[in-house]
């Protein structure tokens, strides 16, 4: 009982840190904020995460464990090398779409001082992957001509960026951290994909 209860006071604190470097950053983010949201003591807090570094590695931990399961299904997926990539493509706008400890990650990797990055998952630790699955399509002639796999791969990296960005000032406008489908009037992850898809993909290439 005391080790599920500690458990669910530590999955707490992640979600309400998630949401605090989400909207505030790294320097910005406050432990009193943390622990309050999380309805746990200063206290309680610092028994699970001894300093603000200690709470920005869970959440991105939190996030490498939700992305690597998308990795792996993409690089041991039996679809044409393609298909792979956009399931793979989608699989990532709808993480940063409906993840806060995605954004809050992207947030952190972008603004958290670099002294403490040393050996910890971040949030492109999905571009090896990426640069495999654009290496498998090239092989196999997926790609439109003169279209380069490094210029590929920016692209999507870009894309991702900005869906971030974009999913973080619609969280943060209506007040909430939790992930939320597209609205009627914004693309789908598919939607967007297919629009990458008609600008890299060669002519007769399967989605």
């Amino acid at each position: 009982m005391m080790q599920e209860r500690a458990a669910r006071t530590r999955s707490a604190l992640i979600q309400a840190a998630a949401r605090e470097f989400e909207h505030r950053g790294f320097t910005g983010a406050s432990l009193s904020r943390i622990s309050a949201s999380a309805h746990t003591s200063m206290g309680g807090l610092t028994f699970h995460f001894r300093t603000k570094e200690a709470l920005a590695d869970a959440v991105c931990s939190a996030c490498w464990t939700s992305t690597a399961r998308h990795v792996a299904e993409a690089l041991t997926s039996p679809e044409p090398p393609m298909a792979a990539l956009g399931g793979f493509v989608t699989a990532l706008l709808r993480l940063v779409e409906t993840s806060v400890e995605a954004r809050a990650a992207a947030r952190l990797r972008r603004e958290r001082p670099a002294s403490g990055t040393t050996g910890r998952p971040e949030a492109h630790a999905w571009a090896p992957a990426l640069k495999v699955l654009l290496a498998r399509a090239h092989a196999a002639g997926d790609l439109r001509a003169g279209v380069a796999t490094d210029v590929a791969e920016a692209l999507v990296v870009r894309l991702i960026d900005g869906t971030e960005l974009s999913a973080r000032g619609r969280h943060r406008w209506s007040g909430t951290g939790a992930g939320t489908d597209a609205g009627p009037h914004e693309a789908s992850a598919e939607q967007v994909w297919d629009l990458l898809r008609t600008a890299i993909a060669g002519p007769g290439t399967g989605a």
